[in-house]
């Protein structure tokens, strides 16, 4: 491996830092708590803050420090040891006009074998752009993340709708930002953060900066990432061009994140915050593989943008005799878009193509707590959700000829208004957690758009109840039984109901697609029950679940042959059933005052039901098991993780690659020099193992000579270091 390493701008920074505060190597020693007993908070669950123990859903936390240690560059890193936990993102490897291979990123996140628009992915609350694939473009959700941003995020599994809506079938992920008493670890009111950090994989920089002050009823923060990067390097080998091409394509990425907060505590009941946040990345990419005997040259370029403002109001009395315990209400706008700009140089007439996707949502969040009773207590948490969203796409190329520049749908007005309700019931040992959600959706589209050359667009409302009911048993504080049923649905999109293009030039394959004014919303059912415990020394949960999905919106050829005359005509249409059954589990066992053990697994089996039969569900990952040894005394720490991966079978009779299993090491370690300064380290996949993610692969023939291109890195290595003062 060719670990070069430059010294860029963004470390300057650090070095500036370091020479005017001073810099001592004074040795430092921290008290060490056992992990295993530290309380796991999560909002997911409820709105607000609960302890794991207390809810009747299987929820995981990633930290702050769990993003540091893990050095994680991107949502795929946060999430790396997760089992039953996935990130599509495929190597960058599209072509102008037809296939948009790896052109999404961070694609999504997959929750127990479901992805996309099924899950709920929100940053403070406000749910993240769509999904969107049409030809050639593809626009990842999760690229519209910066971990240094996040001091938290917790993951959910099953369905969310009761809680947050549409695109709950699975469940939700939940980032949230940092506040100014986030960055205020040393106990003064104004502080200055200073990070930086190298890794070899694509031989990326990034630099941090922050500053936070407060005073006795307001603080402040501003926060500042910037990363360099180039193509995640792979293990594969053939040089060259064309689609035989196995190394990756020569990239350039760079983005900047800002995060900026002002809290005014008005007095000891009243709060307001207001929030900005915004990323801007670009990716440029020499498209080797995309090279042929008529294509001598191909470049893309994309941009990927999004700005959040935010206020948010919080309540909490003081005294707790009233009804009203807390209530949060938060006001945004979003403006979101990824860009898509393609150059291609050909012998028969150069090229070019120009796609945007873009969503502007404002949108309105209210929750209220509520308690009652002595003996049997209710504690209430209800409210409303409302967003109104403008959804546009629009494509521009060279040669202009008949098609452009056009509109795969017609600009739409997107409205969302959900109203939910849940009461937990608490009744010595036992929680009775039942919850209840009301949601209308309403798709308007243009009726005279001229860029939209497709059918007559329709106009699509409808509404769903989503009803839960968990129910905990605190038998012992290591016997923590838990069981629920919940249900879940994910109204249509503007482009599921309005995708309307036709193409009607080529003799050979003319085509077009339609309008489906009766597509329905799909909907899930989940049954799950399991078991979990924590005391000073373990911590464990593990769970059963099976989960039913119906009405999945799939886009299929409906009709027609592919004539000019007889056009194959295709349509977002309700098609299949889907049942999902799976294990799941992690525990952490701190067997000594400084080291401790973990291990964590995930089995899952899907089944698709269609009007061909029954077939598996393509998006269901293999099983993965996960393995650690850790030390930490405070000063030092170190982590050893072991991730073993089945092998992914096929059904006889379907041809598609099959990647091999495989167990992969990473060691990582950090120094806390002194109270300002540390130091962390890691190498990741020790062992240089060679080995693909299914997610990555799952659309290869077995014959596929681009297998290698799929790959991940080798051995490498990440470094980075923190400064505070």
């Amino acid at each position: 491996m060719n670990y070069a390493v430059y010294f860029p701008r963004q470390a300057l920074t650090l070095a500036v830092g370091i020479a005017i505060s001073g810099f001592s190597l004074a040795e430092v020693s921290t008290p060490v708590a056992s992990k295993a007993s530290l309380k796991e908070l999560t909002v997911t669950a409820s709105h607000t803050e609960q302890d794991v123990l207390n809810v009747a859903n299987t929820v995981s936390v990633i930290t702050e420090d769990d993003v540091q240690k893990q050095q994680a560059s991107d949502v795929e890193d946060m999430l790396r040891y997760e089992a039953g936990v996935s990130v599509r993102a495929q190597p960058m490897r599209a072509t102008a006009a037809l296939s948009g291979v790896g052109r999404g990123g961070n694609e999504g996140v997959n929750i127990r074998g479901l992805e996309g628009n099924q899950v709920t992915i929100q940053t403070d609350g406000v749910r993240l752009p769509a999904l969107y694939t049409f030809g050639p473009i593809v626009t990842g959700r999760a690229n519209y993340l910066e971990p240094e941003g996040y001091r938290r995020a917790e993951i959910l599994r099953g369905p969310s709708s009761t809680l947050y809506g549409s695109e709950g079938l699975a469940g939700a992920v939940s980032f949230v930002t940092k506040d100014p008493e986030d960055l205020l670890t040393l106990g003064k009111d104004v502080q200055v953060n200073l990070r930086t950090g190298y890794a070899s994989e694509d031989k990326s920089w990034f630099s941090t900066s922050a500053v936070a002050a407060r005073n006795e009823q307001v603080s402040v923060m501003l926060l500042y990432t910037q990363r360099d990067a180039e193509q995640l390097r792979n293990q594969g080998s053939a040089t060259g061009v064309g689609t035989t091409r196995t190394l990756p394509n020569p990239q350039q990425i760079d983005s900047d994140y800002w995060l900026g907060k002002l809290v005014w505590d008005v007095n000891d009941e009243h709060q307001l915050k207001f929030t900005a946040e915004t990323i801007d990345r670009n990716t440029d990419t020499e498209v080797l593989s995309g090279l042929s005997s008529t294509v001598t040259a191909l470049n893309a370029d994309d941009r990927v943008r999004r700005d959040l403002y935010k206020m948010d109001y919080l309540y909490q009395p003081t005294s707790s005799d009233g009804f009203l315990r807390m209530a949060r209400i938060s006001l945004y706008q979003q403006d979101s878009s990824e860009r898509q700009f393609s150059d291609e140089r050909r012998t028969i007439g150069d090229r070019t193509r120009d796609n945007e996707y873009s969503e502007l949502v404002q949108g309105v969040n209210a929750v209220f707590e509520s308690q009652l009773g002595d003996a049997v207590t209710h504690t209430f948490h209800y409210g409303l959700d409302y967003s109104q969203t403008d959804v546009q796409a629009f494509r521009e190329g060279t040669p202009a000829g008949t098609s452009f520049p056009d509109k795969p749908f017609p600009d739409t007005d997107y409205q969302l208004l959900g109203l939910f309700a849940q009461d937990e019931i608490a009744l010595g040992q036992w929680r009775i957690i039942p919850g209840l959600r009301y949601d209308s959706y309403k798709l308007d589209p243009t009726a005279d758009d001229p860029l939209y050359r497709g059918l007559s667009p329709e106009t699509l409302s409808d509404s769903a109840v989503s009803a839960k009911l968990g129910v905990v048993w605190q038998q012992a504080p290591l016997l923590n039984w838990f069981a629920q049923y919940a249900e879940g649905f994910r109204a249509p999109t503007p482009q599921d109901v309005n995708s309307g293009f036709t193409n009607l030039s080529s003799p050979f394959f003319s085509y077009q697609t339609i309008a489906n004014p009766d597509l329905k919303a799909e909907t899930s059912r989940m049954y799950e029950v399991g078991l979990r415990g924590r005391d000073n020394k373990l911590r464990y949960s593990v769970s059963v679940f099976r989960a039913d999905y119906k009405n999945f919106i799939e886009n299929t050829a409906v009709s027609g042959t592919g004539t000019p005359t007889d056009p194959m005509t295709y349509q977002s249409i309700n098609h299949d059933k889907v049942t999902v059954t799976g294990i799941e589990g992690d525990a952490r066992w701190q067997f000594d005052p400084v080291w401790a053990i973990s291990a964590g697994f995930a089995w899952h089996r899907g089944d698709q039901r269609g009007d061909d039969g029954k077939a598996p569900l393509a998006t269901i990952d293999p099983a993965k098991f996960l393995a650690g040894l850790h030390y930490d005394q405070g000063e030092y720490y170190a982590d050893l993780m072991l991730t073993h991966v089945q092998a992914k079978k096929r059904n006889p009779d379907e041809d598609g690659y099959s990647p091999a299993s495989f167990t992969t090491a990473d060691l990582m370690a950090g120094w806390q020099i002194n109270r300002n300064a540390s130091l962390q380290a890691g190498v990741f996949n020790l062992t240089d193992e060679r080995y693909t993610y299914w997610a990555d692969v799952r659309d290869l023939s077995a014959d596929s000579q681009e297998i290698d291109a799929y790959t991940q890195p080798g051995r490498n290595f990440k470094v980075s270091f923190n400064y505070q003062f």
